[in-house]
């Protein structure tokens, strides 16, 4: 699909779908980088849990078994079928912002999995982090940050899903 197609269906479609455009023309790596991580044991984005709830709920609540789809090379699970097919139709509004990499490290050059019960919400986007010490750190200058973990992301990106341990 075309920027033009893509445009002409979204026009008229919503903020929704004219935000997920937005991020599309501004997060090119992001179509190259992994749309998130997954769980070694499970084989699940985020670790199977719902990237919807965040948004709808406010918190992180788990999927259920059966609710799933896949997007961007890994399996989502969701809570019910409402948040998955909402979830299909933007995925670059509710998948995690670095797919799900703690964004404190990124900033710092290195790929750390943010754990999905430590998130935080900015700009309409979810950000995961290892712990909440890491969150509370981004919280004190979330723009800076961010600026900075956006450019190692396109850099790292690609190489995932790796880990660092720090």
């Amino acid at each position: 699909m075309t920027r033009t197609d893509l445009f002409r269906d979204i026009f008229g479609m919503g903020l929704a779908a004219m935000l997920a455009w937005a991020l599309l023309a501004h997060d090119s790596a992001l179509l190259a980088a992994p749309s998130a991580w997954r769980d070694q044991a499970t084989g699940f984005a985020i670790g199977g849990y719902d990237p919807v709830a965040y948004h709808t709920d406010s918190k992180p609540v788990l999927g259920s078994e059966g609710v799933e789809l896949r997007w961007g090379g890994a399996v989502w699970q969701f809570m019910s079928v409402g948040n998955r097919d909402v979830f299909a139709m933007h995925p670059q509004i509710y998948a995690p912002r670095f797919a799900g990499y703690d964004a404190l490290a990124l900033s710092k050059g290195l790929t750390v999995r943010g754990h999905p019960a430590v998130w935080a919400m900015y700009k309409t986007r979810v950000y995961l982090f290892r712990d909440v010490a890491n969150m509370l750190a981004w919280r004190r200058d979330q723009e800076k940050i961010t600026t900075l973990a956006q450019t190692n992301w396109t850099r790292l990106g690609g190489d995932l899903p790796g880990t660092s341990e720090w």
